[in-house]
């Protein structure tokens, strides 16, 4: 079977090769637009993906946007101290000036105590202290923009000046990198003139706690990370318009791969029924037509596989794309059953042929 079925694939080399072109440039086209999705979500909400908490306390008419939610914790802190299984959230948009390139950034400030579970470390440089400093911790995308450890960062608008320490990594927010400082230096500089917080995150289960938020902060609702990330602006749509993108290119690719595998058996079907005529089954024909797609199949997957694997090498810097293994693994799954799918649709063929009428048409 397998030497029938490469044997004819090495004959007829224009016919398959044309349609393992097509076959790799949908699929191409299907990694790297899933890439795209894939890198779009992680720069909307890697900060939230990682955050090792799972339970959000938000305003109740937030509809569970952070930046529309706030509560002041004076009430909350005379009752609960930090430390004691829950911190404040706090999400602030700024834009920098970036003295060395002259640049204007977009960020997303975030204080915390260097302790918080909300502090995600460094990969790079210093960690932050708790100290008045105005020293920050940036995401690693930033380099990109030419920031380095030492860098200024201005924000006219609060008249500060930050100072790079160190990166940190996945750690974006509303397609804008996120900073840490410490929350002492955000107080004392009076960022924010009172104890505020967008939301109150529990960083261990405790219900007596939670009870006692709930209790302080009135006008509240309890929310998981999950209702958090859906709720953030664009990134529902987004997703489901490249999803959208991903189905309908698998659905096209149903038809266009079904087509063009009917069209090879109808061409085929005297040579089938002289096959037939000498003693061959249906079922060594349809498996003969079935290994040719897979092997077509498996070698235009993995040709694609590595083309976006080196797109995703020569693309700038800043654009969003992940090429996530897991994600490419599922999606080259779904176009090699969709090929066996169009090819098992024109098997009936197969089985219909008569041999004695195949006999004298035979090329």
């Amino acid at each position: 079977m397998f030497k029938l079925a490469t044997k004819e694939m090495g004959f007829s080399k224009v016919k398959y090769g044309l349609i393992g072109l097509i076959l790799f440039l949908i699929a191409s086209l299907v990694l790297i637009v899933s890439g795209l999705a894939r890198g779009l979500s992680n720069d909307n909400i890697a900060a939230l993906e990682t955050m090792t908490v799972d339970d959000f306390y938000v305003s109740e008419d937030s509809e569970n946007v952070l930046d529309q939610s706030g509560f002041l914790l004076e009430d909350l802190i005379a009752e609960v101290e930090r430390g004691q299984g829950w911190e404040p959230l706090i999400t602030q948009s700024l834009r920098l000036d970036h003295a060395e390139n002259e640049s204007k950034l977009a960020v997303t400030l975030i204080p915390v105590l260097p302790s918080d579970q909300l502090y995600p470390g460094v990969i790079e440089g210093e960690d932050l202290q708790a100290n008045d400093q105005l020293n920050v911790v940036i995401d690693q995308t930033m380099k990109a923009d030419g920031v380095s450890i030492g860098d200024t960062l201005h924000a006219e608008d609060l008249e500060l000046y930050f100072t790079v320490i160190g990166f940190t990594e996945n750690q974006t927010y509303r397609h804008a990198p996120v900073i840490y400082m410490s929350e002492e230096a955000f107080y004392v500089e009076e960022i924010s003139p009172h104890k505020v917080a967008n939301a109150v995150v529990l960083t261990e289960s405790n219900e007596e706690v939670r009870k006692t938020i709930s209790a302080t902060l009135a006008d509240g609702v309890w929310v998981n990370r999950s209702d958090i990330v859906d709720a953030v602006p664009g990134h529902s749509s987004e997703q489901m318009s490249l999803n959208m993108m991903i189905f309908f290119l698998i659905v096209i690719s149903v038809f266009v791969l079904g087509a063009f595998f009917y069209i090879l058996t109808i061409q085929k079907l005297n040579q089938f029924g002289v096959l037939k005529a000498i003693g061959a089954k249906n079922k060594f024909l349809i498996g003969t037509t079935l290994l040719q797609v897979c092997i077509l199949t498996i070698i235009s997957l993995t040709l694609a596989v590595l083309f976006t694997w080196f797109t995703s090498t020569i693309l700038p810097e800043g654009m969003p794309f992940d090429f996530n293994l897991l994600n490419i693994a599922i999606y080259t799954g779904l176009m090699l059953i969709v090929s066996l799918l169009g090819a098992l649709i024109s098997s009936r063929r197969i089985i219909k042929v008569d041999p004695q009428q195949a006999m004298g048409r035979a090329e």
